[in-house]
């Protein structure tokens, strides 16, 4: 006999993730629901107008290896300044774990922005395990 348990957690102030807890014969299965969950950074320039990067990276120090990045993501979300970390595409590989992910932002061929992340993951989503706000004042 299966049984299915619904738990509806807060995501965050106005969005809520829908997780399914299903028990077969001892064995516990989690199965998410809800929106993807992308953990970005912020740059702008003291006036609040976003800063376009020419180019980022992100570089996985523990695996040492840089992770891709989607170009169309990366351009529309550039001119809004908002820069993706990792997302939810990562959550096994990141699964209780804690990870440092290096941004790297640059401008006219000079990094105008370098950043530690510490990272990880639970059973749905990918976690940002920092305290500082992922925002960041670029000056001119």
């Amino acid at each position: 006999m299966k049984r299915v348990y619904l738990f509806i957690l807060p995501f965050a102030i106005t969005v809520i993730t829908l997780t399914l807890i299903r028990c077969d014969k001892g064995k516990v299965e989690v199965i998410c629901a809800g929106p993807f969950k992308t953990l970005i950074i912020t740059l702008k320039y003291p006036n609040d107008n976003p800063v376009l990067l020419d180019s980022s990276k992100v570089f996985w120090v523990g695996n040492n290896s840089y992770l891709e990045q989607n170009p169309l993501i990366w351009e529309l979300s550039r001119e809004r300044g908002i820069y993706e970390i990792v997302g939810d595409g990562m959550r096994k590989e990141l699964q209780n774990k804690k990870e440092i992910m290096r941004f790297s932002g640059y401008l006219n061929g000079d990094i105008v922005c370098e950043k530690d992340v510490l990272v990880g993951a639970n059973n749905c989503h990918i976690e940002y395990l920092g305290t500082e706000k992922l925002i960041i004042v670029i000056p001119y």
